[in-house]
């Protein structure tokens, strides 16, 4: 299309040039000096027929952004009107600008949430000690009955845990590393004490007597590095320094769960009448007893406290106290202070940061 245009132009240029040529030769016959100001003024005209020329045929489509998506404009640009960006930038539709992320932190409470109540008897929705449907959020609040009745159902429920965790210790359930739900037995305070006699016999007779599910140590330095272990490590620390306070912390938070669950009869016997009362109500009582929760774990000799100070030798500088916790694994550990929770870093944070704190009674 365009090399017919540029050859005319090309021929016009050679018809100049002889004419130039010839009058040179004149020229230089008379004056010796080429005709300078008349190629110049050729020379421009030829410039403007090929402007032209662009204008017209070198025609193309832009792309332009609509509503973050790109579309072929009907409008035509030529090329020499174009205006090109050295920077290319991705365009991005403002509709979506200043908009964050769904932010992971309140799916983290929720999990911390459940753990807790699954615990202990109090939540709305949830049943300890159930078999199956322990936790139902398809329970009909609305009648009467049942939303009062689950309220002194769950008080007469802790105060029965209170005397199990006096005894032998009481049920909860718990969420296991496959994400189901599953039953587990705490360490009640006489069964702590029968564990720190037997520990303490185990040791003394230097391994002569062992537990029915230990083996019993072979050699001499193994009965001695068993009579360490069983009187100072399990006897002294495990039962007596860690196990009798996490046995009382359990007595009077059950204690403390029934007094709530006792108190929460009366707004579910009153505003508990309409749906949003009764949304209400569950909201502010099955956080309370999260954060009532929270504050007995985080107290010395509470789980959470625990799990702050465990120290692992195995682990080098990673299992060393406050460490070994912010570094262990969300789920899946056989570390009895992990095997019951999901590990969380809103869990971890929460609990280091709160056990860290002088307690004084």
């Amino acid at each position: 299309m365009g090399t017919s245009k540029i050859g005319n132009s090309e021929s016009s240029i050679n018809k100049f040039t002889e004419v130039t040529d010839k009058s040179s030769i004149q020229n230089h016959e008379g004056s010796g000096k080429i005709d300078k100001h008349l190629f110049d003024i050729y020379l421009n005209k030829q410039i403007n027929e090929i402007d032209q020329f662009n204008k017209q045929n070198h025609q193309m489509k832009m792309f332009v952004p609509d509503d973050g998506k790109f579309k072929i404009s009907d409008k035509v640009k030529s090329f020499g009107d174009m205006k090109v960006n050295e920077y290319p930038e991705t365009f991005i539709s403002s509709k979506i600008l200043g908009k964050l992320p769904k932010s992971t932190i309140l799916q983290q409470y929720n999990v911390y949430k459940e753990d807790q109540l699954l615990s202990n008897p109090g939540g709305d929705n949830y049943f300890i000690g159930e078999t199956s449907d322990v936790v139902n959020d398809n329970y009909d609040h609305s009648k009467f009955s049942k939303r009062v009745g689950k309220d002194l159902k769950d008080a007469g429920s802790n105060l029965l845990n209170a005397v199990k965790d006096i005894g032998v210790g009481a049920k909860f359930n718990y969420v296991n590393k496959e994400g189901k739900i599953e039953e587990g037995t705490k360490i009640g305070f006489a069964k702590t004490l029968a564990h720190f006699f037997r520990n303490v016999v185990s040791g003394l007779t230097f391994g002569a007597y062992t537990p029915k599910d230990e083996l019993p140590p072979h050699g001499g330095i193994e009965r001695i590095k068993h009579f360490f272990g069983k009187i100072f490590k399990e006897a002294i620390l495990g039962n007596v320094v860690k196990g009798v306070p996490g046995s009382v912390i359990n007595v009077g938070e059950d204690i403390m769960f029934a007094g709530l669950n006792t108190i929460e009869t009366v707004p579910d016997a009153t505003i508990g009448n309409f749906k949003a009362g009764r949304k209400i109500t569950t909201k502010i009582f099955d956080n309370a007893q999260v954060v009532l929760d929270l504050a007995t774990d985080v107290m010395p000799g509470g789980e959470a406290s625990e799990r702050t100070r465990a120290m692992n030798i195995e682990r080098g500088f990673r299992g060393l106290p406050i460490i070994h916790n912010l570094t262990a694994s969300k789920s899946g550990s056989n570390e009895a202070n992990w095997k019951y929770v999901r590990n969380t870093s809103f869990r971890k944070i929460v609990e280091t940061l709160l056990s860290l704190i002088p307690f004084r009674i």
